[in-house]
């Protein structure tokens, strides 16, 4: 977690202290200011856009359930679309640690288990919710002047 935390605040740290000179006119190309753009800012966003579809889709979802009736065909459409997307990666990735387990022995079928864990929808659910908690420490640090001095470990 410490480690993590120092990583993060020095990104928002980096992100604060020169997203100006990401738009500024200079030697830099458009390609190049819009790759810091997005390496460096839109992280924040998609995190907040994020948090909306998880805490305010969920809830809506839960009181008016998917259906044809409720949502229209569209929506029921592009809801199924996203679902198969989203499990595509999870199934290539265990099937991928499945073909790479025999060469590795033991060891390749116990990654093969995690593997299907971690890529698995509840696996990138834990991974967004601790990045999400690290983001806030480090807002919050940042804004409150207790980023203190820094240690190695």
């Amino acid at each position: 977690w410490k480690q993590r935390l120092r990583w993060t605040i020095g990104w928002d740290e980096t992100s604060l202290k020169h997203s100006g000179a990401f738009t500024d006119t200079g030697s830099l190309s458009c390609r190049a200011r819009c790759g810091l753009v997005w390496t460096f800012l839109v992280r924040w966003a998609m995190t907040l856009l994020t948090v909306g579809a998880v805490y305010i889709g969920l809830p809506l979802t839960t009181y008016w359930p998917l259906s044809d009736a409720v949502w229209g065909k569209s929506i029921m459409w592009l809801g199924r679309v996203c679902f198969l997307a989203g499990c595509g990666p999870w199934m290539l990735a265990t099937f991928e640690s499945l073909l790479q387990a025999p060469r590795r022995g033991c060891q390749g079928f116990i990654q093969v288990f995690f593997v299907f864990l971690v890529a698995s929808p509840f696996g990138f659910a834990t991974f967004f919710l601790f990045n999400f908690m690290l983001q806030l420490t480090s807002c919050f640090k940042l804004s409150t002047g207790r980023v203190g001095a820094w240690e190695v470990t």
